[in-house]
C-alpha cells in the first residue's frame, strides 16, 4: 500500500499507534479552523452539544473552556475514543462529558436530545445516502445548530491522499445540497469560505433543524 492510501485511510479509521500520530498531526493542521468553528457554533452554559467524530477530543476541551455545558463526544475510531476520553478526563472538571465509540450513521443519542452539534472534517466519509448528516439532524431539538467544517475541494483535490476514493469533497453548493438532502431547513443554511491557512480555504456551515 502505498503512502497515499495508508495515509487516506488512517484519516478515514485511526488506528495504533500510526492513527495516534495521525491525529496529533491533525490537532495542529486544524487549530484554525477548529478555533474558527467553536467560535461560529458559540456554545453557552447549560447547553447539550454533540462533537460528531471528536478525534483526540480536541474541539470538545475548547468548548468546555468557552462554557460550562454538557459534551456528548463520538468518533467510530477505538484509537481516538481512547486519546479523547484521557483528554477530557482531565479537561471536564466536574462537567459533564461522555466519550462513545459508535458509528456516526448510529449515534447513541435521543432524538432531539441535543441543543448544538459540531461536526469537524467527517463528511468527507458521509456515503451519498446522507446517512451520517441525517443521523446528526435527528439528534437536534426544533431549533438546534448544526456547525460543519471540510476544507474547499480547490484545496482538498490538490492532496494525493483524497484521489484514495475514500474522501466527498464539496464546493459550497455540494456542501449546501448535502445538508438539505440530510434534512436541515434550506432556508437556515449559511456557508462561508474562509483562509485557514496560506493557500488552504475552509467551508463553513451554519445548519438549524426545523
Amino acid at each position: 500500500m502505498g503512502f497515499a492510501a495508508a495515509l487516506a485511510r488512517q484519516l478515514a479509521m485511526p488506528s495504533g499507534v500510526t492513527g495516534a500520530l495521525c491525529g496529533a498531526a491533525m490537532d495542529l493542521a486544524n487549530r484554525a479552523p477548529l478555533r474558527m468553528a467553536v467560535d461560529l457554533l458559540a456554545p453557552v452554559a447549560g447547553e447539550t452539544v454533540l462533537d460528531a467524530g471528536c478525534g483526540t477530543g480536541a474541539a470538545s476541551e475548547a468548548m468546555l473552556r468557552r462554557a460550562d455545558c454538557r459534551i456528548v463526544a463520538i468518533d467510530q475510531s477505538d484509537t481516538m475514543v481512547r486519546r479523547a476520553r484521557s483528554r477530557l478526563a482531565k479537561a471536564c472538571k466536574g462537567r459533564t462529558v461522555a466519550v462513545y465509540q459508535a458509528a456516526l450513521e448510529a449515534l447513541p443519542c435521543a432524538p432531539a436530545s441535543i441543543d448544538a452539534a459540531l461536526a469537524l472534517n467527517i463528511f468527507y466519509f458521509c456515503g451519498p445516502d446522507g446517512a451520517m448528516i441525517r443521523a446528526i439532524r435527528q439528534t437536534l431539538r426544533p431549533g438546534g445548530r448544526l456547525v460543519a467544517y471540510v476544507t474547499d475541494r480547490d484545496s482538498m483535490q490538490r492532496w494525493s491522499f483524497t484521489r484514495e476514493g475514500l474522501h466527498r469533497l464539496y464546493d459550497e453548493g455540494e456542501l449546501r445540497a448535502a445538508l438539505v438532502d440530510g434534512d436541515f431547513d434550506p432556508a437556515r443554511i449559511s456557508i462561508e469560505g474562509r483562509a485557514v491557512a496560506p493557500g488552504i480555504t475552509g467551508l463553513f456551515a451554519l445548519a438549524y433543524a426545523n
